[in-house]
């Protein structure tokens, strides 16, 4: 209130309030003393003074009780909103200051219960979340990352979001190294930035060397948290995958664990630097856009790896089996994959289902992602990785694979190559577009009257009489002619020419013969003049 005895705050605060509280506080306010208790207690809430109509003994109780009210008060709304010494946080705070533009950390922040850990792998190399050495913590509900040397929280990522986890000989490493990536969702939304997409769908990634470089720390704890932890340390020079085993070996039941071995697929090209897997490497080099990575071939699936963002197409992700997996035509030092993703929206299930089978035939939509840059040395492998895999691609686990038979009608439905397009085709195509274009005999913008048609049908049957008699004489002629003017297509099955990519072959003594005419047109050919046959002297 004011000096007049008016209140201040309270009239301030009705008219922002929501409609049924400020509906309820004006039904309060019409009894007598309750606009003044009401005054009073919204200033003892947020901090000021008492009105100066206030009783004596409100005003000796006022400060000390406020202070601890107040605290209290703070203490439940959590860190965020005081400052670190208890005071209320000023109006200059920015929450978004000059470091908008750093990465956003993934934890829930410093005021939520620390969870229960269950094993830590102490000092790793990291490259997601955070990129940073980190001590990664497996709790019950959460895998924590703490800074190796100050051990401060940097990232916490909930443990029900992983849904599959990979073990990865690491390409490209002057040394042996593993890699190890904890996938949430198979898809990156190529829509978001990568900031956005590290809050919704976050990845974990972090490598280990094969062979420890130093020793390499762990501890496991009970399961009540109460007894002591067990601590294990790796000497130096000692194999790291037992310790990355025991790691994954926490995870939760439903975590899919995804192991590429050179049983399924091995690399044509043995790459520089050394590589964990003694058996060889069960993956390949590529570019998606301008990223470098790595194509892991699996039974299971394809992942693109090991640099962030990951995706991986599982073979019932893949759309059919023809279109799941292409590879480009042509020779060359390198190729492309285009991988098709089945998606299938609500929108085209609505679609389909209100314009019946005919749309329910052509199937799913696709998206589709090109890996280029592969060298040409893998062609083979990864051809025969699809041939023992496509029957699979697009069914779901429990169904049967495609057979032979559903594989050539989803060929047959696919457009096939046949070449460049040449004069000779255009010439086939015009004609028998021009045919749509001739006008029949009895159209009435002919220009022709009736007697004119009856005159030429009576030709017209001359003429077919005599064609028969000549046809009787000449004994078929006739035949030849009509099967000499019928355009016969050519099956590329029986024509090795038409099929994609095929060069003609000339023989040798044509290749003899067409070096030669060169050879004599830029020598001059023969000497002397040449003589003319036909001249009578």
């Amino acid at each position: 209130m004011d000096s007049t005895g008016h209140p201040q705050y309270l009239q301030n605060l009705l008219p922002n309030l929501p409609e049924e509280l400020a509906t309820t506080v004006r039904a309060l306010c019409s009894q007598p003393n309750t606009g003044s208790f009401l005054e009073e207690f919204l200033r003892f809430v947020v901090g000021a003074e008492p009105t100066p109509t206030a009783s004596e003994s409100l005003r000796k109780e006022w400060q000390s009780k406020q202070t601890i009210a107040r605290g209290n008060i703070l203490s439940l709304l959590g860190p965020s909103h005081s400052q670190p010494d208890g005071r209320k946080r000023g109006l200059n705070d920015q929450e978004t200051g000059g470091d908008s533009s750093k990465r956003q950390r993934l934890s829930p922040g410093p005021e939520a219960a620390p969870d229960t850990p269950v094993f830590t792998l102490h000092s790793v190399s990291t490259t997601s979340p955070v990129r940073k050495k980190a001590d990664i913590t497996i709790g019950k509900t959460t895998i924590t990352f703490k800074h190796a040397t100050s051990g401060n929280l940097e990232a916490t990522i909930p443990l029900s979001s992983i849904r599959r986890a990979f073990l990865l000989p690491t390409r490209g490493k002057s040394k042996a190294h593993w890699t190890i990536v904890l996938l949430s969702t198979d898809t990156v939304d190529t829509s978001k930035s990568t900031s956005a997409n590290a809050q919704d769908s976050p990845q974990i990634i972090f490598g280990l060397d094969a062979t420890t470089t130093a020793p390499l720390n762990t501890t496991t704890y009970t399961l009540d948290g109460a007894g002591e932890a067990k601590k294990a340390s790796t000497p130096k020079g000692q194999p790291s995958l037992p310790s990355i085993r025991a790691f994954l070996s926490h995870l939760p039941k439903s975590v899919k664990f995804h192991e590429p071995s050179t049983d399924v697929f091995k690399s044509a090209c043995n790459g520089i630097g050394s590589n964990a897997s003694t058996t060889g490497i069960p993956g390949v080099e590529a570019y998606r856009a301008a990223k470098q990575g790595n194509l892991w071939f699996m039974k299971e699936g394809i992942l693109w790896g090991e640099n962030k963002p990951c995706e991986f197409w599982s073979v019932e992700d893949l759309i059919n089996s023809v279109e799941g997996v292409r590879i480009s035509p042509g020779s060359g030092r390198v190729f492309s994959l285009t991988l098709t993703r089945k998606v299938e929206s609500d929108a085209s299930k609505k679609s389909s289902a209100e314009e019946g089978d005919e749309e329910a035939e052509e199937g799913p939509e696709g998206v589709e992602t090109e890996l280029s840059m592969i060298d040409s040395r893998e062609r083979d492998v990864v051809a025969d990785w699809v041939r023992k895999h496509q029957n699979l691609f697009g069914r779901k686990a429990g169904d049967a694979p495609a057979t032979a038979e559903e594989v050539k009608q989803q060929k047959a439905k696919m457009p096939q190559y046949t070449g460049p397009v040449t004069i000779h085709q255009l010439a086939l195509e015009s004609d028998s577009e021009d045919e749509d274009f001739e006008g029949s005999s009895s159209d009435d913008g002919s220009g022709s009257s009736g007697s004119d048609d009856s005159e030429s049908d009576e030709e017209g049957s001359d003429d077919e009489e005599d064609a028969e008699g000549t046809d009787e004489e000449g004994g078929g002629g006739g035949n030849e002619d009509e099967d000499d003017d019928e355009i016969v297509e050519l099956d590329p099955k029986h024509h090795p020419l038409l099929r994609p990519g095929a060069i003609p072959k000339m023989s040798k003594a044509a290749m003899d013969m067409a070096v030669g005419i060169v050879e004599d047109e830029l020598m001059g050919g023969d000497s002397g003049p040449e003589e003319d046959e036909l001249d009578d002297d």
